[in-house]
């Protein structure tokens, strides 16, 4: 599956797959902003379906990107309805660098204590989308289920 071939009921399934997550991103993030560079977000319903889609333009380095998902998490505190999150690093090209590793593992942390779910973490560039996965291929744990 691609953007291109995407079913007709996507907006409202999960994106808790990253599958299908990663096709929604490639619709989600336009070539302008993978030439531009910077954060994307999907912010998501309880049900993981995607509430909204938002782009934070040109994150300037590694620090950048900290600050950007931790204002962003916080932030999705306050919206009615929002459960959780998908993140992108946005940018031309690249292999998936040690930064976007280290920012994601910010990212895992800062929805921990936001008890927001992070359904996954991507970069997106104009090759395509890449998953990072958690250690051992597991997912992020919901934190509704951390005890």
């Amino acid at each position: 599956m691609s953007f291109d071939d995407l079913p007709q009921d996507w907006p409202t399934r999960s994106l808790a797959d990253p599958a299908f997550a990663a096709d929604v991103l490639d619709l989600c993030v336009s070539d302008a902003d993978r030439f531009t560079g910077g954060l994307s977000v999907l912010l998501c319903r309880p049900d993981g379906s995607l509430s909204q889609p938002l782009f934070v333009a040109e994150v300037p380095h590694e620090a950048g990107f900290r600050e950007a998902v931790s204002a962003v998490v916080l932030g999705a505190l306050s919206l009615p309805g929002v459960d959780g999150v998908v993140l992108a690093f946005a940018r031309r090209r690249g292999a998936v660098t040690d930064a976007d590793r280290r920012v994601h593992q910010h990212a895992i942390e800062v929805c921990r204590r936001a008890l927001l779910t992070l359904h996954g973490t991507f970069v997106v560039t104009t090759g395509g989308v890449t998953h990072l996965p958690v250690a051992g291929q597991l997912q992020p744990v919901q934190p509704r289920d951390v005890a």
